[in-house]
């Protein structure tokens, strides 16, 4: 992936209330304690490519995202990038920095164009003391996030390529809007970006999609990949060696 240096914050045009206030990490708050931060919150937009935070930085704030897809990342001397996970709106990031205080441990990358706001460290420290409810949903997903990546690290000393790339399709079209037999995965990860976040290169990823697609399973068009079927989705991955 090519990415864009950072560059300054920009701000974005002001954002209603309703913006922000159904982000997940204020699940909890009633509206008026999320309504009580708008003026204290920063809004801001970045281009397609460009990089919000960097490994390193020392900025403890918390960013939400309203609009676009962002990718946590990590780069290796070789060059070889490592994905470790898609954040999509209604998500967030920087959780981690803000409560040990060291610097950031990953980059955070524009995968397209995006909206997000930011919580200043001093609001984020002040909500750490005074709000039950901002911690009891930052503790919870804290939780997930640990069970998530205890998962990947599973799947990436165990599970074949192929068996990888079916389990995230599976987690992708779960988290989508669908009828439970079907769901529309957009905006798809390329077959580029999706071999980042396995851990694995782009031609046995297109293998699999392909095969897939053959099976009538999956079919894409564009940035937009339909799960024709969940439950066979699921019978590959069980039939090829992975765990659900």
């Amino acid at each position: 992936m090519n990415v864009i240096p950072s560059s300054p914050q920009r701000a974005a045009s002001s954002a209603t209330v309703d913006d922000y206030r159904t982000n997940k990490l204020f699940r909890h708050m009633t509206r008026a304690e999320v309504e009580s931060l708008g003026a204290q919150i920063e809004h801001l937009r970045y281009g397609k490519g460009e990089m919000i935070i960097q490994r390193r930085d020392e900025d403890g704030g918390i960013y939400l995202l309203l609009d676009g897809v962002l990718l946590a990342n990590l780069y290796a001397r070789s060059g070889r990038e490592v994905g470790y996970r898609r954040i999509l709106p209604g998500g967030y990031f920087g959780e981690i920095a803000a409560i040990d205080g060291l610097p950031r441990s990953v980059n955070i990358v524009a995968l397209e164009d995006v909206r997000l706001v930011r919580l200043p460290q001093r609001l984020v420290l002040r909500l750490f003391e005074e709000s039950p409810r901002f911690m009891r949903a930052l503790l919870e997903d804290m939780a997930s996030l640990t069970r998530a990546l205890t998962d990947r690290l599973f799947e990436l000393t165990a599970v074949s390529v192929a068996c990888r790339v079916d389990i995230e399709l599976l987690r992708m079209a779960t988290a989508a809007e669908g009828d439970g037999e079907t769901a529309v995965i957009h905006p798809c990860p390329t077959h580029a970006e999706l071999a980042v976040l396995v851990g694995s290169q782009r031609e046995p990823v297109t293998r699999e999609l392909n095969r897939l697609a053959s099976l009538n399973i999956v079919r894409q068009s564009g940035r937009t990949l339909k799960v024709l079927d969940m439950a066979a989705l699921a019978d590959e991955v069980e039939r090829i060696g992975g765990e659900l």
